[in-house]
C-alpha cells in the first residue's frame, strides 16, 4: 500500500486529473450530443496513462532540484520511497501505453499525445527549465495537447477551434505556473532555477501576467466573434479576469504574497468553469 500511495504522489493524481478533465470537454466541446462513448473512454484512459507517465518523468529528472526545494522536498524520489530506476521504468511504460492507444483512436489523437510527452518531458523539462525564464512559455504548449487531443478525437483532424482551446490552456498554464513560482520565489531561487520571478522579480512577473489575463480573453472573444463561442463564455471570462486582475492589484499595493495564492486558487475555477460553459453552447446554441 506505501508503494501504492507513493506513486500517486509521483503521478501527482490531481493535477493529472485537471489535464483529462481539459481532454474530456475537448471531446465534448467538439460533439456535443453526439458521444461515441467508446471512442472517449479509450481516450480518458490514453490520456490517463499518458499524462501519469509523463508526470513521473518529469519528478524523475527534477528529483535533483525537488530535493531542494522546501515546496518539494517530501515527493518520492527525494524521500527515497521509490527507486528511481524503477519510476523511470514505469512512468515511461505509461506513456508509451497511452500513445499507442492514441493512435488507436487517430492519428492525431496519437501525436497530439506524443508531442505533448515530448515537450513536456524533454523540451521544457530537461532543455529549457534550468536554462530560460520562458521556459513555460514553451513548455505551456504541452498542457494544451490534452485539450486538443480531445477535439481530434472528434472531428479526426486539427481545426482552428481546437488549436483556439489548446491555446487557453496554454495560456492559462503559463500563469498558473508563474503565479506558483511567484509565491515560492525563495524556494526556486534556493534550487537555480530561472523563473520569471526569480530573473525579473516579482512585482514585473505580476506586470506581465496582466497581459496573460488579457490575451486568456481575447482568445474567449476571438472565439465569439468565429461563432466558436457565445456571450456568455465571454462574460464568463471577463468576470474572472477582472477578479484575477483586481487581486493582483491588491498584491501590486500590499506585497501581499496570499493574493498572489488567491489569483492562484482562482485560476482552476476559471478554467473548468469556461469549459463547461463552451459544452452547454455547443448543446444549446447554435454555434459551430
Amino acid at each position: 500500500m506505501s508503494k501504492i500511495k507513493a506513486y500517486c504522489e509521483l503521478f501527482k493524481l490531481k493535477q493529472t486529473a485537471l489535464l483529462v478533465y481539459s481532454g474530456i470537454f475537448g471531446y465534448l466541446i467538439a460533439a456535443g450530443l453526439g458521444i461515441d462513448w467508446k471512442t472517449l473512454c479509450i481516450f480518458i484512459v490514453a490520456s490517463f496513462l499518458s499524462v501519469s507517465g509523463t508526470t513521473g518523468l518529469n519528478m524523475y529528472y527534477d528529483r535533483d532540484i525537488d530535493a531542494i526545494m522546501f515546496r518539494t522536498r517530501t515527493r518520492p524520489l527525494p524521500m527515497g520511497k521509490l527507486d528511481p530506476d524503477e519510476a523511470f521504468a514505469v512512468s515511461m511504460t505509461l506513456t508509451i501505453m497511452g500513445i499507442a492507444l492514441g493512435f488507436l483512436i487517430n492519428y492525431w489523437v496519437g501525436l497530439s499525445i506524443l508531442l505533448g510527452f515530448l515537450i513536456d518531458v524533454y523540451v521544457y523539462t530537461v532543455f529549457l527549465k534550468r536554462r530560460t525564464p520562458l521556459n513555460i512559455v514553451i513548455g505551456a504548449i504541452a498542457g494544451g495537447m490534452p485539450i486538443f487531443g480531445g477535439y481530434a478525437a472528434y472531428v479526426g483532424y486539427p481545426t482552428l477551434k481546437g488549436i483556439l482551446l489548446l491555446l487557453i490552456i496554454a495560456i492559462w498554464a503559463i500563469l498558473h505556473i508563474w503565479f506558483i513560482a511567484t509565491y515560492y520565489v525563495e524556494d526556486y531561487a534556493r534550487a537555480g532555477i530561472p523563473m520569471l520571478p526569480v530573473v525579473v522579480g516579482e512585482e514585473k512577473t505580476v506586470k506581465i501576467s496582466f497581459l496573460g489575463l488579457i490575451i486568456l480573453f481575447l482568445i474567449i472573444l476571438i472565439m465569439k466573434m468565429m461563432n466558436y463561442a457565445t456571450i456568455y463564455s465571454l462574460a464568463l471570462s471577463g468576470i474572472f479576469t477582472i477578479f484575477i486582475c483586481i487581486v493582483l492589484i491588491k498584491y501590486l499595493r500590499t506585497n501581499n504574497r496570499e493574493f498572489i495564492r488567491r489569483a492562484y486558487k482562482v485560476l482552476n475555477p476559471y478554467l473548468g468553469f469556461l469549459l463547461i460553459a463552451l459544452f452547454l453552447e455547443k448543446i444549446f446554441a447554435n454555434i459551430i
